[in-house]
């Protein structure tokens, strides 16, 4: 499952960075990429929708969503606590 976790979450990236995505390190600064507010947004609703979660006011900082190593492991954490 956690590998599915994984590929999920980034090709949901590639979905949101769109022609910008390329390979990216698990602690690649996606805001480099062109990340912005609209983005994040657009990227939670995805990851809520795809993995059945719903993140709580207070999970929506910035460092939850700077990297794709932040991003995979704030869904794993998630998912562990349903």
């Amino acid at each position: 499952m956690n590998l599915n976790i994984e590929q999920l979450v980034k090709k949901k990236l590639k979905n949101t960075l769109g022609e910008k995505f390329a390979p990216l390190s698990y602690s690649e600064d996606l805001y480099a990429w062109g990340f912005d507010s609209f983005k994040i947004v657009k990227l939670i609703v995805e990851l809520e929708e795809v993995f059945n979660i719903a993140f709580d006011e207070e999970e929506l900082l910035f460092e939850n969503f700077a990297t794709p190593g932040h991003i995979i492991a704030h869904v794993k954490r998630k998912l562990v606590l349903l």
